[in-house]
């Protein structure tokens, strides 16, 4: 799950305090939903040695994002903390996205060239491996908060559960 910082840092005062917002991140990662449920209710932390802390960092830098993803995703699985985190930072690593995403300006772009444009950089992924989540902002234009990009096995799948609310036309929002 891919969040679109600087539209979620806008839309919602409760982030404007995250670290996340604070120092200008164009993307973050707010979890990984292996299928053993979510919302375990595991009120256990996650537990990650300092140099494995320093890599999640760049990509989920806020200590409650990831105490969340852990209680809500990770908990539940087979998997220790530094293996469920590990894999995030893998995954994330191999995902490819339209650099236009972290240009830090903000356009209006069609639903259909931003999903080709992904799949031209992620060898594999099929449309149905996205799942687009826009929320109206002024004027009652949609604009993109979230990247949901599913997996099954090792490689992309189909969501299950899809919100795609983005409509034909959306505004990524580089927060400028």
């Amino acid at each position: 799950m891919i969040e679109m910082t600087p539209a979620l840092c806008s839309m919602q005062s409760s982030r404007s305090r995250m670290r996340q917002c604070l120092e200008g991140y164009s993307l973050t990662v707010s979890g990984l939903d292996l299928g053993y449920g979510s919302s375990c209710n595991n009120r256990s932390e996650p537990r990650l040695t300092p140099l494995q802390l320093k890599v999640v960092n760049r990509i989920m830098p806020d200590n409650t994002v990831r105490t969340q993803a852990w209680q809500r995703y990770g908990a539940c699985s087979p998997y220790s903390s530094s293996s469920y985190f590990r894999q995030i930072v893998n995954m994330a690593s191999e995902l490819e996205l339209p650099r236009e995403l972290n240009t830090g300006n903000s356009y209006t772009v069609t639903k259909t060239s931003f999903v080709n444009q992904m799949l031209r950089l992620n060898p594999g992924m099929r449309a149905s491996s996205l799942d687009l989540i826009c929320k109206d902002g002024n004027r009652r234009q949609s604009i993109l908060t979230q990247v949901r990009v599913c997996y099954e096995g090792g490689g992309f799948g189909q969501c299950r559960t899809v919100v795609d609310n983005c409509g034909n036309n959306f505004i990524i929002s580089g927060g400028k």
